[in-house]
């Protein structure tokens, strides 16, 4: 049969050049899967920040990974999953997969991990008001991490001010709703007036527009004007100048989750590493965030009746940015760096 994947040909530091690093390719592969193997055919894979990493860790001429939700088309008797059954997992940018679907040792990465164990999805969980896409989104890793980090860690109290940079992605856009629910304010940055009347729209009390090479002292002046009464918690997605404007501002018991450094990872922005003294005086919290500790089964269930139920009275919402095709994805992931105001939420690609 024929399989489509988007390989890795090339390393570069800072932002991707997508046309260089991503090549396609087109393989005739005879599929005999062994017993415990299966044959799966791709729905929709994600497009992440993130990936960038991942690329600049991933041999050369390898696919590039990615979270994907497939479906199974094959199965051998000893497989995990069954023919017909809708699975979620690091499949990657690939239109099939054969894969046992067991959980992945990623060791030629700068901080090894263990990709998951391929989940099954419930069909009975989604619907009109939470469809099969959100177990990328919200009741996926994006998801599982704003409601991880607000439940184990962050934990928001009525009256703290919360400043989430990088707002108007999947995971911030989260973060603010559900802080507000908790009756947190709720400051947000992000890049484009649209995306700052898209978040004001989501209940955020402030936003305040931010893009790479902004100084630090614009910065912080904007934020002060948003949080007069400093930062009780702060939700890191940028790094760079936002983040050390907001150390600058934080409260006595304040509490910082380091979700992603975007302008540090990509941009180069060597600001911010000045910033021991700020979290020494108000006793300030630090904790890196990495959601995969928290892919439980008893998680995944207690994030569908949580986060899920909300989406489904409309208290809060979970928007897709969606590209279709499988020659779509490059593109896709371009948006991410070019043109993000176009972006709103989670995006991802449609197979």
């Amino acid at each position: 049969m024929r399989i489509e994947k988007w390989v890795v040909r090339e390393h570069a530091a800072g932002t991707p050049p997508v046309e260089r690093v991503y090549e396609k390719v087109t393989e005739e592969v005879t599929v005999d899967l062994a017993p415990d193997e299966m044959l799966l055919r791709t729905r929709y894979v994600s497009v992440d920040p993130y990936l960038h990493g991942i690329a600049l860790d991933t041999p050369l001429g390898d696919h590039m990974g990615a979270d994907s939700i497939m479906e199974v088309l094959e199965a051998g008797p000893r497989a995990s999953h069954r023919p017909g059954d809708l699975v979620q997992g690091f499949g990657g940018w690939r239109s099939h997969v054969v894969s046992t679907g067991r959980a992945v040792l990623w060791q030629t990465g700068t901080f090894p991990m263990v990709f998951p164990a391929y989940r099954r999805l419930d069909p009975s969980r989604y619907d009109d008001s939470l469809p099969l896409p959100t177990a990328l989104s919200a009741m996926g890793g994006p998801g599982m991490t704003a409601w991880g980090t607000l439940s184990t860690f962050l934990r928001v109290e009525q009256g703290n001010t919360l400043v989430v940079s990088g707002a108007s992605g999947a995971v911030g856009s989260l973060v603010g709703q559900l802080a507000r629910l908790a009756g947190a304010r709720v400051v947000g940055t992000t890049s484009s007036p649209a995306k700052r009347e898209h978040l004001t729209g989501l209940g955020f009390d402030e936003v305040v527009l931010y893009r790479q090479g902004d100084g630090v002292d614009r910065v912080r002046e904007a934020l002060l004007r948003a949080a007069p009464g400093g930062v009780d918690r702060y939700f890191d997605n940028l790094g760079g100048a936002v983040t050390d404007a907001v150390f600058s501002m934080l409260n006595v018991d304040s509490r910082v989750a380091v979700c992603w450094q975007w302008a540090t990872q990509v941009g180069g922005d060597a600001v911010g590493p000045r910033l021991l003294p700020h979290i020494m005086f108000p006793r300030t919290t630090v904790r890196g965030i990495f959601s995969l500790e928290w892919f439980t089964d008893d998680n995944w269930r207690a994030l569908h009746a949580d986060l899920g139920d909300l989406i489904r009275r409309k208290e809060v919402v979970c928007h897709h940015t969606v590209h279709h095709g499988f020659d779509a994805v490059p593109d896709a992931y371009r948006s991410l760096y070019h043109g993000r105001g176009s972006n709103l939420g989670k995006v991802l690609v449609a197979l």
